[in-house]
């Protein structure tokens, strides 16, 4: 028997998050580390759960399966974020989650406008995303260390769920009660491995997918949707590619070496062999979410074999000592919120910080950290957008030059940030070549004064 802060029970292909509490909740865990539903609720009287059944967000979504989000309304005694000291509002984008700006602007991706919302920081476990911690500490299921995660901050009426506000307060239709915290799950707000491995998005921006090489020459591949949740490997299909060359007459890549994607046990992931290979290794996979659905490629590159000791599907036991490193926190899940970087007042020393950023970037992208990229990337957008209220002390011709550079570095550094969350070093590439020939004008620009 245990007490548990929130479970999370997988029901077929749907995610229930049912909330509950450690003097409320009691639970029976199976042998396989499932949840059986019945065994589960006992409310606590302290705080409410909703539910939200978000449906499609496009189209291209609509066969997709929706997931149940859910929404922890906290009591008016014990709220999860300080009200004294709300955090700040920001924007983003509603076809791109993913783009948060301290300001409102048009969203760099698509133009349409952004939405002003709150984001609270609270912390989750690596794999059972659902439970929700004001702070640091451990899971309480396995005992590894709690991720930071963003949730949507509003405020409600205890009886009153239909009411919603972006401030706190007093009820509007009794009159009398203090509002409540209402937190709800964010897409694309968790992007933290959840065995140890690489962690990707797709270009449906609904799946999501994380590689890992657990033992010598095995690599294990499993499926979550938009919101972190995980889900078996349905009717999707792949390959994974370990060599590949460029072919003149036919003006693509062809395969030299790939394997089919195996499906698991109980279909909760991919499995390959692929041989013992030198390390550090890259496979590429290749899927097909559904039939007669683009071919997606996601680039992973393995320094060391995965490290992750709750994962039920390893296969030997590993230790440090053996080769394995411990598997720690990527800059990306370290750092939430919008990221603030201090910006010098002289534009020499911008276009100095600027260009440390880009060798940073460089040095990623060649060694294919693509999830670590959007942190260096869009701290280089906030230097160079810092440098145009400087720029009139440049000679006219330079204004122009550096002008048009800063506005081809911010929607570059928009696009390593998508595409090094799509893991695909082509895309990644690509996007690159325009930073980098943008910051490489900048700074030369600037090295001239």
């Amino acid at each position: 028997m245990m007490q548990l802060n929130v479970l999370t029970a997988l029901i077929g292909s749907a995610v229930v998050a049912v909330a509950a509490f450690p003097a409320n909740l009691t639970l029976e865990v199976s042998e396989s580390g499932t949840f059986e539903i019945q065994d589960v609720v006992k409310e606590s009287p302290r705080y409410q759960f909703r539910f939200s059944d978000l449906g499609a967000s496009s189209s291209a979504q609509a066969n997709l399966p929706q997931p149940v989000i859910p929404s922890l309304v906290r009591s008016a005694d014990d709220p999860l974020v300080d009200e004294s000291n709300l955090p700040p509002f920001s924007f983003t984008c509603p076809m791109h989650p993913e783009i948060h700006e301290t300001h409102n602007v048009p969203c760099p991706i698509c133009n349409m406008n952004l939405v002003e919302t709150r984001r609270a920081e609270a912390w989750t476990c690596p794999i059972h995303s659902v439970i929700l911690e004001g702070e640091d500490g451990v899971c309480p299921i396995g005992g590894r260390p709690l991720m930071p995660i963003r949730l949507e901050l509003t405020w409600t009426c205890s009886d009153h769920p239909e009411v919603t506000s972006s401030e706190p307060g007093i009820c509007p239709i009794d009159r009398q009660q203090k509002l409540v915290q209402r937190l709800n799950s964010l897409p694309h707000e968790d992007h933290s491995p959840k065995h140890g491995g690489t962690f990707f998005m797709a270009p449906d921006n609904w799946h999501h997918l994380e590689g890992t090489y657990p033992d010598p020459g095995r690599f294990v591949l499993y499926l979550y949707d938009n919101y972190s949740q995980p889900m078996n490997t349905g009717v999707a299909t792949g390959r994974a590619v370990l060599r590949e060359t460029y072919n003149v007459s036919l003006d693509s890549m062809v395969e030299d070496i790939a394997y089919p994607l195996t499906v698991g046990p109980e279909g909760r992931f991919f499995e390959v062999h692929i041989g013992e290979q030198e390390l550090p290794t890259a496979v590429t996979a290749k899927i097909r979410f559904e039939p007669g659905a683009v071919e997606e490629r996601f680039d992973f590159i393995f320094n060391s074999i995965t490290d992750n000791p709750a994962d039920p599907t390893s296969l030997t036991p590993r230790s440090v000592g053996l080769g394995g490193t411990q598997a720690s926190l990527p800059p990306a899940a370290a750092t939430t919120g919008t990221l603030l970087v201090n910006i010098p007042e002289e534009p020499n020393e911008i276009a100095t910080e600027l260009a440390i950023r880009n060798a940073t970037v460089q040095n990623l992208v060649r060694d294919g950290g693509f999830t670590e990229i959007w942190i260096p990337a869009l701290e280089a957008k906030d230097l160079a957008l810092a440098l145009t209220p400087h720029l009139d002390l440049l000679a006219p011709d330079q204004q122009l030059l550096v002008r048009l550079a800063v506005k081809e570095l911010v929607r570059a550094a928009w696009l390593l940030d998508w595409h090094g969350d799509l893991g695909n070093r082509q895309r990644v590439e690509a996007a690159y070549a325009i930073f980098g020939q943008a910051a490489d004008i900048i700074t030369a620009t600037y090295d001239r004064q």
